[in-house]
């Protein structure tokens, strides 16, 4: 396909080099500090934790909203008169973002656009938007190009690992006695998305240092990623250091590419400082 374009919210975390190879256009998601609803992506993410340090009260996400939905597709309709338009939405299963677009693009009526869930969160969504670039460039019509995505989609696995519980456990997703028993054990739970959802695996026990390549082996065994390209992804706070570390040991391993960048306002609000995250396509 020619005139194509594709979309996402910035919930999907795109470093600016998949923008750049991908042609991405961004539409951003809330967040919520105090009374005030905020741009993800136009503030550091280091002020998600300021916040929750000074009020003891963890930045919330809000959605995009239908209208903010249709004028995002009508302007780029008006950039771009002809050209299909591709949106990979964030996971139905966690935010009401892929709900809200459906309902704007039945207001538009505009069939040249196009939704898909991508099932996915923050890297996870990345690596298919990077994947869907090449499948459009490839299919022969827009059916073929969603059925493609959607395979792909179907593929990807990511996970992420918190440093600390304490962002969960101030957002009500964990008891205060989960917490204070992972705390004092040094408990990480690895979280998993599986089918859209955000779901707790197994728990890894000690330092970042020693846990992040237990968690990548771990991966490589269970998952068996293909060794095109993967990506790891973290929160400030998480060592540099250890992350190309981790990089290095994924080049080791035959993976052909190996994308890193600094994630988002989002999942940070959930995961905290520290929190480290893998993407990959399984081996069909």
């Amino acid at each position: 396909m020619e005139d194509v374009l594709l979309t996402t919210e910035s919930g999907s975390d795109p470093s600016e080099e998949i923008i750049q190879e991908t042609g991405l256009r961004v539409i951003p998601m809330g967040i919520v500090m105090g009374n005030e609803i905020r741009e993800d992506r136009s503030f550091p993410v280091t002020e998600v934790f300021e916040e929750y340090r000074r009020t003891k009260k963890v930045p919330t996400t809000s959605a995009v909203n239908p209208q903010e939905y249709i004028q995002f597709f009508s302007e780029l309709r008006r950039e771009r008169p002809e050209a299909a338009i591709f949106h990979i939405s964030y996971t139905s299963k966690a935010s009401s973002t892929y709900r809200n677009a459906k309902m704007a693009l039945r207001e538009l009526g505009d069939d040249r656009i196009y939704l898909i869930d991508s099932e996915n969160v923050s890297g996870g969504i990345s690596l298919l938007l990077l994947q869907a670039a090449r499948i459009l460039k490839e299919a022969g019509n827009a059916g073929e190009a969603v059925a493609g995505i959607r395979k792909a989609a179907s593929r990807i696995q990511a996970v992420f690992l918190p440093d600390t519980l304490e962002y969960l456990r101030a957002g009500g997703r964990v008891s205060n006695a989960a917490y204070l028993g992972a705390s004092l054990l040094s408990v990480k739970p690895l979280i998993r998305i599986e089918d859209g959802a955000l779901k707790a695996s197994k728990k890894y026990r000690g330092r970042m240092e020693k846990v992040a390549f237990e968690v990548l082996d771990d991966y490589f065994r269970e998952c068996r990623p293909q060794k095109e390209e993967m990506i790891l992804f973290y929160v400030e706070g998480f060592s540099l250091e250890l992350l190309e570390r981790l990089k290095q040991e994924t080049l080791r391993r035959g993976v052909r590419r190996v994308l890193t960048f600094p994630i988002g306002c989002v999942i940070s609000c959930h995961g905290g400082p520290g929190a480290f995250g893998i993407a990959g396509i399984r081996e069909e």
